[in-house]
């Protein structure tokens, strides 16, 4: 699954522009928040992105699913990287807190290794795994440096229940992304996200009508577009693409890894802003940063990795 256009791109910088749209999203996410429940949000971020893909697919020269095949990967990819992964992460933060919701999401790498084992026996060098630890640890000192006020009881355990099915759905996907492509099911890049996130918008319309109130967004605020369609464009559509093909071409555990990345991206950014976090999260960066360059170093590959290209070997 690749395009001939995006498959000449580095796999680091397909990672990069992933990452930086979901470290992005954090910021225009509580943007929409001033203007619409969670589950408008949700719902229109995969929408948006299911309707400009669909008119851009002539352009593209993408092709539609033929294959019921292709369509049943489609729609357990969406209901794990779209449904279940925004959904639990919308619930997790409105019933547990965003600090555990963001914690808990960042497990789904640790699934992502053990469902790839089975499946697709992709083994894990001790360094990997080390890199994976490291780069968790840094994203649970970044989210604990700004503790919130959780939930407790029923409601909380809703919410960790909720995130982690979201963090199980993301790695599932991820992992069946990775399997189309080793075993050689072929399908076209835009023709497969199209139908993935269609699922996946679909499946969405009963998260939009139960969480929260629709009749509360404000439908014709400007700044309530403005984030949606940066949602919308970027961290689904154009981050997805770069993040599927980058899966065609790297070990599961390897990209996952990059996923710890969007908090870092996300304290760049309010730097950038003027907003300097606390040494506390700085230090959590770092070690994230750290964590996803140990997971990364050729020695963490499975099979030796002769010098020159890295990128090419593993393609």
């Amino acid at each position: 699954m690749t395009d001939s256009f995006m498959g000449r791109i580095p796999v680091p910088i397909l990672l990069g522009i992933t990452m930086f749209f979901w470290g992005a999203a954090f910021n225009a996410t509580d943007i929409a928040f001033d203007y619409a429940p969670a589950g408008i949000i949700t719902f229109l971020r995969a929408g948006i992105a299911t309707v400009l893909l669909l008119a851009l697919m002539p352009l593209l020269g993408g092709t539609f699913p033929r294959s019921k095949t292709i369509w049943l990967f489609a729609l357990i990819v969406g209901a794990g990287s779209t449904t279940l992964s925004l959904a639990g992460l919308g619930l997790g933060t409105q019933y547990a807190g965003p600090a555990i919701a963001s914690v808990l999401l960042n497990s789904a790498p640790f699934f992502a290794v053990l469902f790839a084992r089975i499946t697709l026996n992709e083994r894990i060098k001790l360094l990997r795994g080390i890199g994976l630890v490291v780069g968790f640890v840094g994203v649970v000192i970044i989210v604990l440096s700004n503790p919130t006020e959780t939930g407790s009881g029923g409601e909380f355990i809703f919410g960790v229940v909720a995130v982690m099915i979201g963090a199980v759905g993301y790695a599932v996907s991820s992992v069946v992304v990775r399997y189309m492509n080793v075993k050689e099911i072929e399908t076209d890049l835009w023709g497969f996200t199209f139908a993935q996130f269609l699922c996946g918008t679909i499946l969405l319309i009963p998260f939009a009508l139960l969480s929260g109130d629709p009749g509360s967004t404000q439908w014709d605020a400007p700044g309530f577009w403005a984030s949606m369609a940066f949602l919308g464009i970027g961290p689904q559509l154009v981050a997805y693409a770069c993040f599927f093909v980058a899966l065609a071409r790297w070990p599961s555990g390897r990209v996952m890894a990059w996923s710890f990345l969007p908090p870092v991206v996300a304290g760049v950014i309010e730097i950038l802003r003027g907003n300097i976090p606390g040494a506390v999260a700085l230090i959590g960066m770092a070690v994230t940063i750290v964590g996803v360059a140990i997971v990364n170093h050729p020695r963490a590959e499975d099979t030796p990795v002769p010098s020159g290209d890295i990128d090419e070997h593993i393609a």
